[in-house]
């Protein structure tokens, strides 16, 4: 008997078979539409950006161009130098915070005096060990090492907790040649301004070839917040070496003049070291 050609049905069956078998090897092979790719992870945020610009205090290896501190190390830093620094950049990657650090000076305070030699003109600080913590631990170390003003006179036992008011109008004055008003307020001092914390501040001569070490005379305002204002350099000198002076003087601290035991601003006369290296 003569076979019979299969019917049209039965053939678009077949080959309906057929294209679903090789759309399915296209998926298998990768041929056909992937999954949508997930979009790429935001990068971590730099909660370490807010450092930089401050003036703060380098603890115990001021004088090394490079600092490292590790998690595991005890929190006292091996080292006898402090230093006044400005933080130019800060950045944490992958739990490593790296920060370049300017130089600015020397500070001191009561019954503590410098014991530096002189000072690189940058500094590079790495504290490493903290992939797994939290930003407030990072942080909390790092002003361990890198305290502000108010932190580093705390560590020796000093608490500072005035807070800034600004510039002030009129200050005591005991000049027979000041204005009377300020005449009058310091007429009421019972006790003028205390030297709390001080930096003596440093050039960095950019040809390496004058080295100098002198006094220098200045005049300001002690605000009743205990901070420095409109300091004012006695004699002359460079305008470069001005800058470095008036640099580090906002991070001076003062227990301020009282009438009692009101603060009062008051005038201010004293000298500074200034250093060139």
């Amino acid at each position: 008997m003569a076979l019979q050609a299969p019917s049209r049905s039965r053939r678009s069956v077949r080959c309906g078979v057929a294209g679903v078998a090789v759309v399915l090897l296209a998926l298998v092979n990768g041929c056909g539409p992937g999954k949508p790719k997930a979009p790429p992870a935001a990068p971590a945020a730099n909660y370490l950006s807010g450092y930089v610009g401050q003036h703060r205090i380098l603890r115990f290896q001021a004088d090394h161009e490079q600092v490292l501190v590790k998690k595991s190390e005890a929190p006292q830093l091996p080292g006898t130098c402090d230093a006044a620094v400005e933080v130019r950049t800060a950045v944490i990657e992958k739990g490593v915070a790296h920060l370049a650090l300017e130089t600015l000076g020397v500070p001191s305070v009561e019954k503590h005096p410098p014991q530096c030699k002189p000072l690189p003109t940058t500094v590079a600080l790495t504290m490493t060990g903290f992939e797994a913590d939290p930003p407030p631990q990072v942080t909390s170390r790092l002003d361990q090492v890198l305290p502000t003003p108010e932190g580093y006179l705390q560590a020796y036992g000093t608490t500072f907790d005035l807070a800034s008011t600004g510039e002030p109008k009129a200050a005591a004055s005991s000049a027979t040649n000041a204005p009377d008003e300020e005449r009058r307020m310091g007429r009421r001092v019972t006790a003028w301004p205390r030297r709390l914390l001080w930096v003596d501040p440093v050039y960095h001569d950019p040809n390496h070839k004058v080295h100098h070490e002198g006094e220098v005379e200045f005049e300001a305002l002690v605000g009743a917040d205990g901070r420095l204002y409109q300091p004012k350099i006695v004699g002359s000198l460079d305008k470069e070496h001005v800058a470095a002076i008036e640099r580090v003087m906002p991070m001076w601290r003062f227990e301020p003049a009282r009438a009692g035991t009101e603060a009062l601003p008051a005038h201010f006369a004293s000298r500074l070291v200034f250093r060139i290296y």
